[in-house]
Formats: C-alpha cells, sequence, structure tokens
C-alpha cells in the first residue's frame, strides 16, 4: 500500500534539488562573465570569517528553534520540547530554503500525529512568521532613513523616499492592528470567507473561524505571560541580528568592504523581496535585490552577488544538509498521546 506522505516529501525533495541546481548555475555563470575580479577576490579572501558567519548561522537556527519551542507552548501544542526544538530547526531550513507553505505542511503532520489541533500549529507557524517579517518590514524605513541621509539624492528623490517611509509605517501599523485585535481581525476573516466562497463556491468560515480563535487564545496568553513575550521577542530579533551578522562576516571572508548601514540596508530589501516573491526558494531575487543596492553605495554588482551567494550556500544549504537526519529522525517517530 502506497504511504500518502510520500509524493509530498518527492515534491519537496524535487523542489531543493531543483533549487540547489539553479543556485549552482546562477553561481557559476556570475562567476564565468566576472572571473578576473573573482580571482582578485580569492586571493585577497580571508576564509578564517566563514567560520565566524558558521557560527552566527548556527546562533540563528537556535533561536529559531527556541522559538518554536516558546510559541508551540503559548498555544498550547504540549509536545516535549526536545523534539520541537529539532521540528523548530527543520522546518525553518524548509521555510529558509524552499517556502513557508513546506515548513507549515511538515509542522502540521508531525504534530497533528502527536494530537495538536491543525489550528494551533497553523496559528502559532503563521504568528512567529508574522513576527519576524515584522522585524524585516520595520528595517525598511530604517534603512531608507539611511540612505536619505547617506546618499546624495535630489528633493524629489528624498520626497519620494519620504512618501514610501510613510506608507509603510501605515501598513505595518494597519497588519499589527488586524493581528492583535481580535474583533478586526474577526471582520477581516469573515470578509476573506465571503470571498472565498463567492470564487469556489466553498464554506470554510467554520475553519477560519477556529483559526481565529487559536489566533486569539495563543494572544491572549502572550498578555498574560510576559515572560513568554520577553523570551519570543528575544528569540525573533536575535535571529534576524544573527542572520545580518553571519552575512556581514560573510563578505569580509571575501575581503568585500561594506558599510554596517549599506550591509544592513540591501539585507533588508534582500529579505523582505523574498517575501512577496513568487519564485520557488527566491533563487536569484534575494542575491540580485542585495547586490543592486550595494552597488548604489559604490560596491560592484559582481562583488554583491558572489557575497550574497556564499550566505545563501552556509545559511540556507548546509543547514539543510545538516537537518536531513533530525528530518529522518522526526518522520521514523510514531505517532504518541499529547505531552511526548
Amino acid at each position: 500500500m502506497l504511504n500518502p506522505k510520500q509524493p509530498k516529501n518527492r515534491s519537496i525533495s524535487r523542489l531543493t534539488i531543483i533549487a540547489i541546481g539553479l543556485m549552482i548555475f546562477v553561481g557559476g555563470f556570475i562567476i564565468f562573465l566576472d572571473r578576473k575580479q573573482v580571482g582578485q577576490l580569492a586571493v585577497k579572501a580571508n576564509w578564517s570569517y566563514l567560520a565566524l558567519a558558521l557560527g552566527f548561522i548556527v546562533v540563528s537556527y537556535l533561536l529559531g528553534a527556541i522559538g518554536t519551542v516558546v510559541i508551540s507552548r503559548v498555544f498550547g501544542i504540549e509536545t516535549k520540547a526536545g523534539y520541537l526544538m529539532k521540528l523548530g530547526f527543520v522546518s525553518n531550513v524548509l521555510s529558509n530554503l524552499i517556502a513557508l507553505p513546506a515548513s507549515l505542511a511538515l509542522r502540521v503532520l508531525l504534530l497533528g500525529n502527536r494530537g495538536a489541533n491543525p489550528n494551533q500549529v497553523v496559528g502559532s507557524s503563521l504568528l512567529i512568521s508574522y513576527l519576524k517579517n515584522l522585524v524585516f518590514f520595520i528595517l525598511i524605513p530604517i534603512s531608507l532613513v539611511y540612505i536619505i541621509f547617506s546618499y546624495p539624492l535630489a528633493f524629489g528623490g528624498r520626497a519620494v523616499m519620504g512618501l514610501i517611509i510613510a506608507v509603510l509605517i501605515v501598513a505595518i501599523t494597519v497588519a499589527t492592528v488586524i493581528i492583535f485585535n481580535s474583533r478586526i481581525r474577526s471582520f477581516v476573516l469573515s470578509i476573506l470567507s465571503r470571498v472565498w466562497h463567492f470564487v469556489t463556491h466553498r464554506n470554510i468560515e467554520p475553519a477560519l473561524h477556529d483559526f481565529g480563535e487559536a489566533v486569539t487564545r495563543g494572544i491572549t496568553e502572550l498578555r498574560h505571560k510576559p515572560r513568554f513575550s520577553l523570551l519570543l521577542a528575544v528569540s525573533v530579533i536575535g535571529e534576524v541580528a544573527a542572520m545580518i551578522a553571519a552575512l556581514a562576516f560573510c563578505f569580509k571572508a571575501l575581503a568585500i568592504p561594506v558599510h554596517l548601514g549599506v550591509l544592513i540596508t540591501g539585507f533588508n530589501f534582500g529579505i523582505t523581496l523574498t517575501v512577496i516573491s513568487l519564485i520557488p526558494g527566491d533563487i536569484g531575487v534575494q542575491e540580485a535585490s542585495i547586490a543592486g543596492i550595494l552597488a548604489i553605495f559604490g560596491i560592484p554588482f559582481s562583488q554583491g552577488v558572489i557575497g550574497a551567494i556564499l550566505f545563501r550556500v552556509v545559511y540556507y544549504f548546509v543547514p539543510f544538509i545538516f537537518s536531513l537526519g533530525f528530518y529522518w529522525n522526526l518522520l521514523k517517530e510514531k505517532q504518541v498521546k499529547p505531552g511526548n
């Protein structure tokens, strides 16, 4: 008898192989086009910085796994912390390498085997993903302010930048109110339910209602237990900070001088555009975005791409290799009662 999990696992594996293949092709093409400059970078490179980058990557994924444990407890998922840490690591790798839906499917499958309600799993996963993306989006106006005061812009350019900052602040505020205000969130979910029913003629209102109730309980728990809120904030902000540090040391390893403010600006736009990208694995989107922003500040585009590719390899692909053992171990686990 066929295992229903096999098609999903094969699909994830196929997407991973395609992502790695595309990355190798893009990297090889860039190196071929600018092989002289790449050769100079290889001579100047100080690979001891790469060890520091890998250290911050470990910290980033560790904090991400801790965040998974904390948000699971907030939503009433009582699975053992050790299991949640492994699941958090593997699902974060999948989310970074492929997309959030792959990570979400894995969490629903494995935590469902341990008695967790799908609404708890989806609610907790989407909330922590929102909080992480919120940090990225908050960095956008900060980065734009840095550009305004660090790069010579015409008055019109400054006005456009100011308008973008204002729009982003309003958008972030509206999104945050929708997430944390139960009445407004229920109203938005009700509208989504009606639109979905109009388009597909399927009623998903009960499912959205249950999802909204799970999110409400989780947010209420966060408000009543400041310790959880603090741990979650530390894990999310620390994870993003460690990512930026890893990127900085990747550029240092290649002896590419980049000012920290410029680096944060490039990282911010690169990561943020991957959030709205429709390309599987976001191959090329992050690299081109980071390199493009760095080029504005005088860093050769090819150097920016090579530094971003190195970051993708060490932050996305290296953890994926290490996650395979955890992934296999998680799949071998039998269905157990909640709390185990």
